[in-house]
């Protein structure tokens, strides 16, 4: 029940997990009222809870049904409802008026702080109205009793001042914290921004190189500048997108393939991404970004094609799982335990990556390779 109830506050925003808890905690109460009532034989105010609960039910799930939290917002004047119909009904006992004096902290919890200054205003006056009509009975001692009368009125103002207080202290917190996290996200977009320039100047040196080295030396130095450039391609997207803590499989997926084609004059090939989009951390997509590379790089090399190479990607979730599946349209015939077996450091480093994230890694070839990526979630690791 707690795990649950926890995971439910983590997953949804501030104003949903409030509008629930409201009426979750509003219906509670009045269901417990309802027993104690029709244990006392108080079946008036007993028939009230039962009309204010069947309301708030309804309410709640056309809520939960649309996701439009405003029906949930407005839907609150159940509760200031309820207890004027408990108030006039119960003789204006007393009781019942120092409850009303709840209501504006639902008000000011759930409401802008206008919104929420009208409606305190506007329920006060319906109490004090209310007020007025008891006093006309001459044998209501509550309201005809000086000192009673002085202390909720007094009330009654200090609900309104710690309204304006509350509202006051919580813009000051929320103007202070937007300062502070519009600086992080400056500093942390400056940070990822440099870290892509210092690779790109690392793999140009690379490039570099590469032009004075012959054949052998030369692929081994431009493998390594694509490793080193699709670390800087998750860094660059991280900077240039408003979220910083995850980055888009397709996107960057997509982004790697066209780059390294255009490296290899391979700008015929094409990649068909065959599933919803997945959003990976940053220190994750970096090691599943050399995996890519290694992939697609050796499909560019090694494929003997009489038509345009064609790439296809997935990677979906399972269970505690993440499925990632990379294939080609390869026509040469490829022995997998050549594959498995080679001593080249891309596949080394696959098989690394897959150890780390605990993972599997299964390779098949049937018109063309396939290689089947399996590993945990990160908080499954």
């Amino acid at each position: 029940m707690i795990a649950t109830l926890k995971r439910f506050i983590d997953n949804n925003s501030f104003e949903k997990v409030l509008v629930y808890g409201f009426y979750a905690t509003f219906i509670f109460v009045n269901l417990l009222a309802m027993v104690i009532d029709f244990s006392h034989q108080n079946y008036t105010a007993a028939s009230i809870e039962v009309f204010s609960t069947a309301v708030a039910i309804a309410i709640f799930f056309s809520t939960h049904k649309t996701q439009n939290l405003r029906i949930g917002f407005y839907g609150v004047w159940i509760g200031p409802v309820d207890i004027y119909l408990l108030i006039v009904f119960s003789d204006f006992a007393y009781w019942n008026f120092y409850f009303s004096m709840l209501i504006p902290l639902a008000f000011y919890t759930l409401f802008p702080f206008r919104a929420a200054f009208v409606q305190t205003a506007l329920h006060f006056s319906i109490i004090i109205i209310l007020l007025l009509i008891g006093y006309t009975n001459p044998n209501n001692e509550f309201l005809h009793n000086t000192d009673a009368m002085a202390a909720f009125i007094i009330s009654m103002i200090f609900m309104v001042a710690f309204g304006v207080f509350y509202y006051a202290n919580l813009e000051n917190s929320y103007n202070k914290l937007f300062k502070s996290h519009r600086e992080k996200e400056i500093l942390l977009k400056e940070v990822h921004h440099r870290v892509k320039n210092n690779l790109n100047v690392l793999a140009s040196i690379l490039g570099l190189q590469a032009l004075k080295e012959e054949k052998h030396t030369k692929d081994i130095l431009i493998n390594n500048k694509l490793k080193i450039e699709s670390m800087s391609m998750a860094h660059e997207m991280l900077y240039r997108h408003e979220d910083y803590s995850s980055i888009s499989f397709n996107q960057y997926a997509k982004t790697l393939f066209l780059h390294i084609c255009e490296l290899f004059d391979k700008k015929d090939s094409k990649i068909e991404i065959l599933s919803q989009d997945v959003e990976f951390p940053l220190e994750m997509m970096l090691k599943i970004g050399l995996i890519l590379n290694e992939m697609i790089t050796n499909s560019l090399k090694y494929a003997q094609l009489k038509a345009p190479l064609l790439v296809k990607l997935s990677c979906h979730e399972e269970d505690k799982f993440y499925i990632f599946e990379f294939s080609d349209n390869k026509e040469d015939i490829i022995e997998i335990e050549k594959i498995k077996n080679s001593k080249g450091i891309g596949m080394k480093l696959i098989e690394l990556i897959t150890k780390e994230f605990d993972g599997a890694l299964n390779i098949s070839c049937n018109h063309g390779v396939k290689y089947k990526f399996t590993f945990k979630k990160r908080g499954e690791l």
